[in-house]
């Protein structure tokens, strides 16, 4: 349940309308000082921003609008703690120029001061989607799997044994928003060990990402596969920055907002972004994980070839 029951209903009715075409209702939200941003290059897309107010946010909608179609839209979480929102949407996108389909995976994340957005970020697998428009492979999406794997998944990861049936949640938002805080604390600290031991056996584990960019991109099922992934993850980088800005949890779902710095280890540059972090707990275990980031600008970076 929502702690902002009418924030929720707000938002609700502002994705409906953005789904049928009619932008007005989200734009009628923004702050004269609200930011806009979407986590990719402006050397990609120029409107990525920040861009501010509700005519600076018009005109970056209308500059997405130009360059893609939705052929299809959905809403598939959407999570309202406070004056903070984060939405898991997606659909099928046409590429106007040309004339490619892809399905994507987006995450909104929303920050909201007397009732008008202040912030509101749009992460994605840049990277992927960069690549598509020059008809060099397709963006990440995976569907969001409540834990459990896709149907055949388990003849593919023939470790992963899905439980024998989904128990109703019993940790509350905030219970489970203090639980991550705990580890995210240690994560900081760089002990990544009680965040680790919070992967239920049946978990998922997801990067929006392509592999082919990134070693741990991509989904994982179970607990040995999720480990393995976290093991290419530092295998490939060191931490050295990891500060919380936000948690954001409704029912059994957390979103935590992070600025983090990792050094990639074969070029010794550092890959600082901010992301997020999506989870579905049940019985104080992790079930299911979601990580969105700017790939395109942490791939760039990585290998040296960022915007200056």
């Amino acid at each position: 349940m929502s702690s902002n029951p009418g924030l929720l209903d707000t938002m609700r009715s502002a994705y409906a309308a953005y789904d049928a075409g009619d932008s007005g209702p989200f734009l009628d939200l923004f702050s004269e000082e609200g930011v806009i941003r979407f986590t990719a290059p402006e050397s990609f897309l120029p409107f990525a921003g920040p861009s501010y107010g509700p005519e600076g946010a018009r005109d970056a909608l209308l500059a997405i609008s130009e360059l893609f179609e939705w052929q299809s839209y959905n809403v598939y979480e959407l999570i309202v703690d406070g004056d903070s929102v984060f939405a898991v949407t997606g659909g099928r996108l046409r590429h106007r120029e040309s004339e490619q389909e892809t399905d994507v995976q987006l995450g909104d994340l929303i920050r909201f001061e007397d009732g008008k957005i202040v912030e509101f970020v749009e992460f994605f697998d840049s990277a992927g989607l960069r690549a598509w428009t020059s008809g060099e492979g397709v963006p990440a999406c995976a569907e969001l799997s409540a834990g459990l794997a896709p149907s055949g998944a388990s003849a593919a990861y023939p470790a992963w044994a899905p439980p024998a049936e989904v128990e109703p949640q019993t940790h509350c938002a905030s219970s489970n928003k203090a639980l991550l805080s705990k580890c995210y604390d240690a994560y900081a600290r760089f002990d990544p060990e009680p965040l680790v031991r919070l992967f239920d056996s049946a978990a998922s584990y997801n990067t929006v990402g392509r592999r082919e960019d990134f070693t741990f991109a991509g989904p994982c099922y179970g607990r040995s596969a999720v480990l393995d992934n976290i093991a290419r993850i530092h295998a490939d980088y060191d931490l050295e920055k990891y500060e919380i800005s936000r948690m954001i949890a409704q029912d059994d779902l957390v979103a935590v907002h992070a600025d983090v710095g990792f050094r990639y280890k074969s070029t010794g540059n550092l890959v600082a972004v901010d992301k997020v972090d999506l989870f579905r707990m049940r019985d104080g275990k992790i079930i299911e994980f979601n990580e969105f980031f700017d790939t395109a600008s942490a791939l760039d970076t990585r290998e040296g070839a960022g915007e200056g």
